[in-house]
């Protein structure tokens, strides 16, 4: 049973979202109507930010006052491939980087429609070889996103598979967009009961980050790449969203490769509910049961560190 806060938010999110989001996708009005409403001054007394500006690539790093240790979680925001930012997802990478001890690198790729594929993964490539280029260890390194950013996280570790460049530890996804063919049953089947996006939506912003491209080229829907070699992976999505199967498919098709899967189907939320951690318990959940799978997947334990971490 979802909780009254996650029934109250999944409400909001339908007027604000996706009752506003029929039609043609106005890029301009999106990114500004999104920055409006998501880029709040919370104070975030536990973390520092810095402006991140190396290797031709921007974004920011979100480091724990309390870091214990060098691990780095490099995250990828949602936002269709075409909006967000790394300021509209702090509440996801700050509570990753005060529960992780260490930081995380919060990268802004270029976004469609300027900058089609393969721009947004030529940039988290080039991220993830910055860090390994700083001396920190791969197996000190996890790789995260959300939406759009789960399937460019997926996209990245294929990539840095077939380039034999050394994967990181483990991959964190939170419904991620991983079929822009846009294949999936669900999309039609919950168009109705997802409170942030339709199926028309989603056939309509897809081709903005695939611009003339195949949409079933595996490092732009990596559902359809080889998965075999890659790291293991925590995977959530709820049952009621029109991505659901962009995840259940991909879940299946890890394992059949062999890839360890930790894979969880929620009740009733909304799409990234855990960006709204801060009102909705499940979303606290959520980032818990993330902290606790990447902290047993990298090199070593951490002395000290306590589960669950019961983020506030």
């Amino acid at each position: 049973m979802p909780s009254a806060q996650s029934f109250l938010v999944s409400l909001a999110i339908r007027r604000l979202v996706k009752d506003r989001s029929r039609g043609d996708v106005d890029v301009r009005f999106v990114r500004s109507w999104v920055n409006r409403l998501m880029v709040l001054p919370i104070p975030h007394l536990s973390v520092n930010f810095k402006p991140f500006h190396e290797a031709g690539l921007k974004g920011e790093w979100v480091r724990s006052r309390a870091a214990h240790n060098e691990r780095v979680v490099l995250y990828l925001h949602g936002g269709g491939y075409f909006f967000c930012s790394p300021r509209t997802h702090r509440p996801v990478t700050t509570a990753l980087a005060r529960h992780l001890g260490g930081r995380t690198l919060a990268l802004q790729y270029r976004l469609a429609p300027e900058h089609p594929y393969p721009a947004a993964l030529d940039d988290a490539v080039t991220a993830y070889r910055y860090l390994l280029d700083q001396g920190i260890s791969p197996q000190h390194i996890a790789i995260a996103g959300d939406s759009a950013g789960g399937g460019l996280a997926l996209a990245t570790l294929v990539t840095l598979r077939d380039r034999k460049i050394p994967l990181p530890a483990a991959a964190v996804l939170f419904s991620p967009w991983t079929d822009m063919a846009a294949t999936g049953a669900s999309l039609d089947q919950n168009d109705h009961a997802c409170a942030m996006f339709s199926a028309d939506g989603i056939r309509r912003a897809r081709m903005l980050y695939v611009g003339e491209d195949d949409p079933y080229n595996p490092l732009i829907s990596p559902l359809y790449a080889d998965l075999s070699g890659l790291p293991p992976m925590l995977l959530h999505v709820s049952d009621n969203e029109v991505l659901l199967d962009d995840s259940t498919r991909l879940a299946e098709r890890a394992r059949s490769a062999g890839v360890n899967v930790e894979f969880r189907v929620w009740k009733n939320q909304p799409h990234t509910w855990q960006l709204f951690h801060r009102l909705i318990p499940e979303g606290r959940e959520s980032l818990d049961q993330a902290v606790h799978f990447l902290s047993q997947h990298f090199a070593k334990c951490w002395d000290g560190l306590d589960l669950p971490f019961n983020i506030p």
